[in-house]
Parts: C-alpha cells; structure tokens; sequence
C-alpha cells in the first residue's frame, strides 16, 4: 500500500509532503492549470486586479500576467495544442469563455452564446470542450477545431463538469440534479444520481479506478460515486470547506483542499480515508498535480499566493 510519504522519487521517500515554496500572484487566486509538459503554471485572479498569472515551474517564478479579459475562474488546457480556455464571469449572463494562445499568451478567441458559465472540461483529445451553462440548465459541447456549438444536453443548474479516461462520459455535478452520467457518443443523459443536498464546488475523476468525487463546501463533505454502478461509495465527512480534489499521477492517493482549514487533506483513495494532512496555506482552493508527481500547486485567496508542494 502506498503511503502518503512516498513520493515519484527514490531520494525523499521519507520526506513528507510540505510546502517548499511560495511566490505572490496579483488579486484574489482561485482556480490553476499546467500546461502538458508542466513548465508553465496558469493562475486565474477574478478579483482587482484581475487576470491570469503565469508562472515559470522550473524557477518558481512570475513570468507575465494576462489581463483584459474580465473576470477569469474556470480554466482549461488544451491536451496538445498551445490553448487556454478561462471564463469571464465578470457579468451575470452572457458569460463569454475567452481562448488565449498560450505561446503568446495573448486572446486568439472568444466563445459566446452561453447564459452562465460554469465549470468546464476538454476530452482528452482536445476535440470537445464541455461546458456548464448553469444559467441555462445545458451542458453545451463545443467544437474547438471553429468553437462552434455542437449540441446541448439538459442538466439542470450544472456546476461543474470531469470527464471519465477514455472520453466514454462526462459527470456533471449540480445542486439540482445531483451527479448525471452522459455518454459522450450520444451526449444522452445515461444516468442521474442523487448525492446529498446542498451546491457542489467542483467534481473530478479518479485516475486510477472508477469513481467520482465532488466537494460540498456548505456541508463540510465530500461525495465519493461508484461510476460503474452509479451509486455512492462513501461520504467523507468532517472536513473543513472542501473545495477541490487532484489526484497523484502514479500512486492511489488524492489531495483535497480545505479552504476554512487552510490545509490540504492526503486521501489513499483505495481505502478511502484521509491518512494525513499538510498544514500552512491561507484559505486554499484549486490544486492540480505536476505531470511526475512530484509537486502540487496549490492557490491561497487568503494572502494572494501560490504554494508549491513537495508531494
């Protein structure tokens, strides 16, 4: 069994996971992605100032911020070609998505036609782009070779969306409708779960077995589905504002951030329970995994900082 001390490299397996480093972005940082290699960092500010930080992984470092395009929170990275998909949740509705060439970082692109904009995800091929019109009740699919609308399932007041390795189905969360299961060959609904009440954060797909996790900060919990049976696995309970689950890239573990207990939670996901913790962050909320396993990046609304973990 893996234990939350090892880690992708011989020399530190007895060092335990912890905070390494720390570098100030601009505004309130909330969501992250990298980018396929892992060499550049995407931070998403909604707040003044507002904007997309990029960071240089190798020196820790800010290189560039991209502003002018509103208020950014959800993001996307293309799979293989050099894009980024954020959202302008500046206004209520008409929530346009802006695509931001990453070898640039300038805008190339803007999607509109949504309500609300939500969470968002891309296949693994880059060919679809998922989005959760939660304004609209839809979860609309994009063509991102033209960013034309393909087509629209109805999901009521959908929040967040993950999909599944494979690109068999999407699984969508939402206050309403609990979790949806929808085959992405037919985009039909194919399943429909209830969880339990209150507004989901975020929703992610395990990398290593067939279940879902979404957060739900209100009630201090998080929900674990079965996919292959659509039905709960277990309830971790207890947790102080869950916002987002990443997952290690080679071994069975999870990381959850717990923004009212600025700390990180360690999850075996094969037994399911919380082995450890990692203490010292401001209010955490989005944390992705390095490609190697070797680093989390963690964002701190608190204090306006990004915490680099040693995993």
């Amino acid at each position: 069994m893996v234990t939350p001390t090892e880690t992708t490299h011989e020399n530190d397996k007895e060092e335990p996971a912890a905070i390494v480093n720390t570098v100030a972005v601009q505004g309130s940082p909330n969501r992250l992605v990298l980018n396929r290699d892992g060499t550049r960092l995407y931070v998403a500010s909604s707040t003044l100032p507002q904007g997309i930080t990029v960071i240089d992984t190798a020196t820790f470092s800010v290189l560039t911020t991209i502003g002018d395009i509103g208020s950014p929170i959800w993001l996307a990275m293309h799979p293989w070609a050099p894009l980024l998909y954020a959202s302008d949740n500046s206004q209520a509705s008409n929530t346009p998505i802006t695509v931001i060439d990453t070898l640039t970082d300038t805008v190339s692109d803007q999607i509109k036609g949504f309500t609300t904009v939500h969470g968002f995800a891309l296949d693994s091929n880059g060919t679809n782009l998922y989005v959760a019109d939660y304004g609209r009740s839809e979860v609309v699919v994009i063509n991102t070779a033209n960013h034309q609308r393909i087509t629209a399932t109805h999901v009521r007041y959908p929040r967040d969306i993950a999909i599944a390795p494979g690109n068999a189905r999407s699984h969508v969360a939402s206050g309403s409708d609990g979790w949806t299961s929808i085959h992405l060959g037919t985009n039909r609904v194919v399943t429909q779960t209830s969880t339990v009440a209150g507004q989901p954060a975020s929703i992610a797909h395990a990398r290593f077995n067939a279940r879902v996790y979404i957060t739900y900060r209100d009630r201090g919990e998080v929900y674990i589905g079965n996919t292959s049976t659509a039905q709960v696995s277990t309830i971790l309970a207890g947790l102080l504002s869950p916002y987002q689950v990443a997952f290690h890239t080679i071994f069975e573990l999870a990381y959850i951030t717990e923004t009212d207990g600025n700390r990180v939670s360690i999850l075996n996901t094969r037994i399911q329970a919380v082995t450890s913790t990692v203490q010292g962050f401001d209010k955490p909320r989005g944390i992705v995994v390095t490609p190697n396993g070797r680093f989390a990046y963690v964002a701190n609304i608190g204090n306006g900082t990004v915490s680099q973990v040693r995993l």
